[in-house]
């Protein structure tokens, strides 16, 4: 088998999947392309449709499949295919976990999926104590984080299974410390 170069970080909602994505990053010394960085950036900027996604994205609602789809697109155009890219925020339905393994195959990449397995009742915890630290409106509320709960189960549980037909998917426990995380991604890597 050939050397790993592309990570993808799948999970419920406050799984991790950003902080593994940073660390990883730093560690690993790999490019880090992140949906939900970019949304958030855009959605504190003064681009042309910040506020449109601002409205959305403070529901705690998810942003159309193609925006996330063109910024992964876009990201992975700009880089190297030896070089080593750690993606989250991506796959999010069935459809995106077609369109993003197409993607990777046509690039030539070697894609290992990382599914931080965490229950509903930590994610929630986290969530709260996210949303408090942070000000996240996407997660402000019990409401909010159920209705995202809700979706991660009817659309990204079907993208996750179909990830698994392929042969992609690696569980690791997501409720440890970080750290613990990033080295048991690293070993299951050998990097």
């Amino acid at each position: 088998m050939e050397r790993v170069n592309t990570i993808l970080l799948i999970g419920r909602p406050g799984s991790g999947k950003g902080t593994q994505a940073k660390l990883l990053s730093e560690r690993l010394a790999w490019i880090c392309l992140s949906s939900g960085e970019r949304i958030k950036e855009i959605r504190d900027g003064n681009e042309p449709f910040s506020a449109r996604v601002r409205a959305v994205f403070d529901k705690g609602t998810l942003l159309p499949d193609w925006l996330a789809d063109y910024i992964l697109e876009s990201g992975l155009l700009e880089i190297e295919p030896y070089v080593g890219v750690i993606t989250e925020g991506f796959a999010r339905t069935e459809q995106q976990a077609h369109h993003y393994a197409d993607i990777i195959e046509w690039l030539g990449r070697n894609l290992v999926v990382i599914n931080l397995e965490v229950s509903e009742e930590e994610v929630t915890r986290r969530m709260v104590s996210r949303s408090e630290v942070e000000h996240r409106p996407d997660s402000n509320s019990e409401e909010k984080i159920k209705a995202r709960l809700a979706q991660f189960a009817a659309d990204t549980m079907p993208a996750l299974e179909y990830l698994r037909s392929l042969g992609l998917v690696k569980e690791i426990d997501g409720e440890q410390s970080p750290a613990k995380i990033a080295e048991d991604i690293e070993k299951l890597l050998s990097v």
